[in-house]
């Protein structure tokens, strides 16, 4: 695992009496109540701070490169070389060899690097910002510990560092220390503060959406887990993310009526966007009537599932559904192996009824081909087997839902 410092590199200020240079103004940094005497980059003190391995500095043409030369302590030849190259606008990547060199030397590490980007005027531009952030992400490993500075760039850049930091999650698995921006104070110390706070609450976001669109309740978990919550709320969510995850009907049933009596603890909540959650989770409960019967709330469960594009799920659990219905209709325990089965025998054999009864021959049908597209989704059956219940494309299985849930949910009616 890797110290990771992520930094943008901005344009300065001119210099006093020296148009041909410009400067960061000199200050005392101070970072998590250390002091930081007369520095001028960000990078430098959080450098110091965290013991960095890798530096990773992204700036334009215009950036202050020859400036972080000389913090570098790179040989005169190439500050001036850089500096020569920025007045003549001929500043290319491989301008920076040098300095990527400068910067590896003085961290005792290997792997650091200075990328030029273009200033993201227009979308094309934007994309190309895109592809340097990418180039980065791919220099990250598993586990590293990523700090952005974000200080001394402006514009679209540091928008995008905190986009890439959300989007390079999903296929890298490294922490986010924080994002830090040193807040330049006039005759005293400045601060650097972390805003990682604005980054969590991106997360909090995301974990409700996965909640509400997929149903998957993890990220929310793992979020009240590392919170100041009580016990209470955490225990009650933690026991309905996972019965959710594991998809125990029984389980969610019991689940959803212990958080329903644990709602008031998220309600009165310190944490703002728990109160969120409160909502979304009562509106969640109020959808599922947990004090109804098994099939109810298996065919609400059914539908949810589909409306949240979840149709493996869907289908396992519209065949429940109707199995649990046809048990209630004709007084069997639905909760005994023999008698669902005895249930879901007399299912099949409707489709084999007489025209007469149209209605129940309908039934038969939609769930003998519900059935088998469960064993297919069950059993992971090959598209090639013999054993393949169900001819139905994924495709048909998706269209064909809503008439399947319609059918079958008129059993007994």
């Amino acid at each position: 695992m890797s110290k990771v410092l992520i930094s943008l590199l901005g344009t300065g200020r001119s210099a006093k009496g020296d148009n041909n240079k410009n400067i960061y103004a000199t200050t005392d940094y101070t970072l998590e109540g250390r002091l930081y005497p007369s520095e001028t980059l960000v990078a430098n003190a959080m450098i110091a701070h965290y013991g960095i391995d890798r530096l990773f500095v992204i700036g334009t043409a215009e950036s202050m490169w020859d400036n972080l030369a000389e913090i570098f302590e790179s040989d005169d030849e190439v500050y001036y070389e850089i500096l020569r190259q920025k007045e003549k606008k001929t500043l290319t990547q491989d301008s920076l060899n040098d300095l990527n060199n400068s910067i590896v030397k003085k961290l005792g590490s290997a792997g650091s690097k200075c990328f030029l980007v273009i200033d993201g005027k227009s979308k094309n531009e934007l994309w190309d910002i895109f592809g340097s952030f990418i180039e980065i992400l791919d220099l990250l490993n598993d586990g590293d510990e990523v700090y952005f500075d974000i200080t001394h760039l402006f514009r679209s850049h540091s928008i995008m560092s905190f986009v890439m930091s959300q989007f390079g999650q999903t296929y890298k698995k490294f922490k986010i220390a924080g994002f830090f921006y040193g807040m330049l104070v006039k005759d005293e110390p400045s601060p650097i503060i972390n805003l990682r706070e604005f980054y969590k609450f991106a997360e909090w976001s995301n974990a409700i959406n996965m909640l509400n669109s997929y149903g998957n309740g993890d990220s929310l978990k793992m979020l009240l887990n590392d919170s100041d919550e009580s016990k209470e709320i955490k225990n009650a969510f933690s026991e309905f993310s996972d019965a959710l995850s594991i998809a125990d009907m029984g389980s969610m049933q019991q689940s959803f009526k212990r958080l329903a009596g644990q709602i008031k603890a998220f309600e009165n909540s310190n944490n703002h966007i728990v109160k969120i959650l409160s909502k979304q989770l009562v509106r969640f409960i109020k959808r599922f009537d947990v004090d109804e019967s098994l099939s109810k709330f298996q065919f609400q469960l059914a539908k949810w599932y589909a409306e949240s594009a979840n149709y493996a799920m869907a289908y396992i659990t519209l065949t429940e559904a109707a199995i649990s219905v046809k048990c209630e209709v004709n007084g069997y325990d639905s909760t005994k192996k023999d008698d669902r089965d005895k249930a879901k025998k007399e299912l099949f054999s409707l489709k084999d009824w007489k025209s007469s009864l149209q209605e129940q021959n309908k039934i038969g049908n939609a769930f003998s081909k519900v059935s088998n597209i469960r064993k297919n989704i069950a059993h992971k059956i090959s598209a090639n087997s013999v054993d393949r219940g169900s001819k139905s494309s994924p495709k048909n299985s998706v269209e064909n839902f809503d008439n399947y849930f319609a059918t079958l949910s008129k059993i007994g009616k």
